[in-house]
C-alpha cells in the first residue's frame, strides 16, 4: 500500500522540521503512537534509531523498531519502522511555500492486514494533525526545537 499527500503548514521550514525530527513529540499528532524512544543521541541524524510502542485497531500495543534512513536538514526526512512482517517506508519533503512549508509525505507499508481505506485515512488524519499541532504550538517552543536541530 502506498499513500502519497501534501498539506501546507503556517510555519517556516526550520520550525516544522524540528518538530517533526523531534521524535519523542511523535505522539503528540500520530495517533497509534504511545510513546517513542530514542537509543541513540540526540539530534535526530541519519541512522539514528529506536523504538516506538504503537496501539492498533484491537487497541493492542506492539513494539515497532525505527531507524532514519534519510536526513537533509530541513529538506528531507525518511524513517523506515518495522513490526515483526509489516515494513512502514517513510519520506517526507519539506519545501518553502510563501513562508509557510509544503510538507509532502510518501508512505509505503507492507506486510500488513489493514484495509488501503484505512491506511490512507490514518496517514490524512496524521498529517492534519502534525499541521494543528505544528501551528498551534508557540514559536518560543518550535524555535528551540528548531536550534537544536541546526
Amino acid at each position: 500500500m502506498k499513500v502519497e499527500q501534501t498539506i501546507i503548514i503556517d510555519r517556516s521550514i526550520e520550525e516544522v522540521f524540528a518538530y517533526r525530527t523531534a521524535l519523542q513529540h511523535t505522539s503528540e499528532w500520530q495517533r497509534d503512537v504511545i510513546a517513542t524512544r530514542l537509543l541513540s543521541a540526540d539530534p535526530t541524524a541519519l541512522g539514528s534509531h529506536g523504538t516506538e510502542q504503537r496501539r492498533d485497531q484491537r487497541d493492542v500495543a506492539s513494539e515497532w523498531e525505527l531507524e532514519v534512513t534519510e536526513f537533509e536538514l530541513n529538506r528531507v526526512l525518511g524513517i523506515v519502522s518495522s513490526c515483526g512482517d509489516i515494513r512502514v517506508r517513510e519520506r517526507d519533503v519539506l519545501a518553502s511555500d510563501d513562508g509557510n512549508t509544503r510538507y509532502t509525505v510518501s508512505v509505503e507499508m507492507t506486510g500488513s492486514p489493514l484495509p488501503n481505506a484505512v491506511f490512507h485515512k490514518k496517514t490524512i488524519d496524521a498529517l492534519v494533525t502534525l499541521k494543528e499541532r505544528g501551528e498551534g504550538r508557540k514559536a518560543g517552543m518550535l524555535a528551540r526545537l528548531s536550534e537544536r536541530t541546526s
